[in-house]
């Protein structure tokens, strides 16, 4: 009999402690499930604390019939019954019958890490987030992405949306946007000018504008335009890091002159960078514009690439053999002269003088000549920017005559080889000897004799015959 007692008192215990669990349960039978950003998507992990700020109850055949009630120990705060929240006697709480920026201030003064019931994160990829197992109540949810937060009831399940709308960036190579731009020609040592542009979202917080570039530095003369009007950099709006000559700079924007701006707001940044390297027809100058926002999510700009030309020379005889020792400039439209830096960073073009021969002014320097050697290959001219040239033979080797000049054009939007990576083939033809009749010797001097002797002989005769 004692046993059975004993079994009965053990099972008794199990049943009501079956029953406080199972009445636990019951309390958190709530959940919140948040769809994320969509367009853009996050592309880094966001993370979601949800806070209690009122417990709920939740009438079992109609949930929009809800009570609530303050949680243990709460007080309404000055702010929040400023905001339109009160408390009646029986402990009813009442609030406003929509939330404004002042109301949503109040609760996020109100709450407390105490009142912290749930955190999540979400993964790259995911599309929504849902916090189970959460009591009825009036809860306040903030988000990583930016500063946009949700309030919301589960009675018995909530579905919110992050409102922050990541930020997004467009970029071209040209003084305004424009999404036809994302290639340019430039000569080698030239500036180009950029345009990116900003479409601010809802919340945003961090947000920082960076700009890394290949083969090319950044000039420093970021300026920035919203609505049209200038906006100078300072602790109010923003701050620029990155010096002239810097493959890279950055914008970092303060967060309270972007949450000034209504939502959709874009922001243009203007600048340009210099073209330091030759030879682009294959492997272009790029930059890519990067915005990050939030804790950390980022979003890019397409790439914009920017190219230079090149014009190859190949010489032969006029038996289509290798001709060495030609020399070859290139003059532009203007008639001044091809000079590249020897670093290849840059092309000057020099106006030669008058009585100023060209082999002097390549000899000081001034015009770069490329020559052709046993195979009849020249190095070639590289860095060329949109425009019309004229190759020019220079040194002609011995017994040869000199080629006539070659025009050709680096057309402006054409980005293919057969525009960027020209060539020609020159002939010179070998001088030919002009036409000879030969040396006359003495024979006419003999000839010439003989006649005067001739001819002095007949005279001398007629003049005997008249003085007969």
């Amino acid at each position: 009999m004692k046993t059975m007692k004993k079994l009965l008192a053990v099972t008794l215990a199990v049943v009501m402690m079956m029953a406080l669990a199972i009445t636990a349960n019951a309390a958190g039978n709530g959940s919140i499930t948040i769809t994320l950003p969509t367009d853009p998507a996050p592309t880094v992990a966001i993370t979601y604390k949800v806070y209690k700020v009122f417990d709920a109850t939740v009438n079992a055949t109609d949930s929009t019939k809800v009570s609530y009630t303050l949680c243990s120990g709460d007080v309404l705060s000055d702010d929040m019954t400023d905001a339109g929240f009160s408390v009646d006697s029986a402990g009813n709480v009442s609030g406003p019958t929509a939330l404004d920026d002042d109301a949503i201030a109040a609760i996020a003064a109100y709450v407390t890490s105490d009142d912290l019931v749930a955190t999540t994160v979400s993964s790259v990829g995911d599309t929504s987030v849902t916090i189970d197992n959460l009591d009825y109540g009036y809860y306040y949810i903030t988000t990583t992405s930016g500063t946009v937060v949700t309030i919301d009831t589960t009675n018995p399940n909530a579905e919110v949306e992050d409102k922050n709308d990541l930020p997004s960036v467009e970029k071209s190579a040209g003084t305004e946007y424009d999404d036809a731009s994302m290639e340019a020609i430039n000569q080698v040592g030239t500036s180009r000018d950029f345009t990116a542009e900003i479409d601010v979202g809802k919340g945003t917080t961090n947000l920082v504008f960076s700009d890394e570039m290949t083969n090319m530095t950044y000039n420093g003369d970021v300026k920035v335009t919203v609505g049209g009007a200038t906006v100078e950099a300072g602790d109010s709006t923003f701050s620029v890091s990155g010096e002239t000559g810097a493959s890279s700079f950055s914008v970092t924007f303060v967060d309270s002159y972007i949450a000034g701006l209504a939502a959709g707001t874009t922001i243009t940044l203007n600048y340009s960078g210099t073209i330091t390297s030759d030879a682009l027809s294959s492997d272009p100058a790029t930059n890519t514009a990067t915005i990050t926002s939030g804790d950390g999510n980022t979003n890019q700009s397409d790439t914009v690439e920017v190219y230079n030309a090149k014009f190859t020379v190949t010489k032969q005889d006029g038996d289509d053999q290798p001709l060495a020792g030609a020399g070859f400039v290139i003059k532009n439209s203007a008639g001044a002269y091809y000079c590249l830096a020897s670093d290849g960073k840059s092309i000057t073009w020099y106006e030669l003088p008058s009585g100023t021969t060209i082999a002097a002014a390549i000899a000081a320097g001034n015009i770069t000549e490329y020559t052709s050697d046993a195979e009849g290959a020249v190095q070639a001219f590289t860095g060329l920017g949109r425009g019309t040239y004229a190759l020019v033979e220079s040194t002609t080797p011995s017994g040869y005559n000199t080629a006539a000049d070659i025009e050709f054009t680096i057309a402006d939007n054409d980005f293919t080889a057969a525009n960027l990576e020209q060539t020609a083939t020159v002939t010179n033809e070998a001088g030919v000897e002009l036409p000879s009749t030969g040396g006359i010797g003495t024979k006419i001097f003999y000839t010439m004799g003989a006649v005067l002797v001739i001819g002095a002989g007949v005279m001398m005769v007629s003049k005997k015959r008249a003085g007969e």
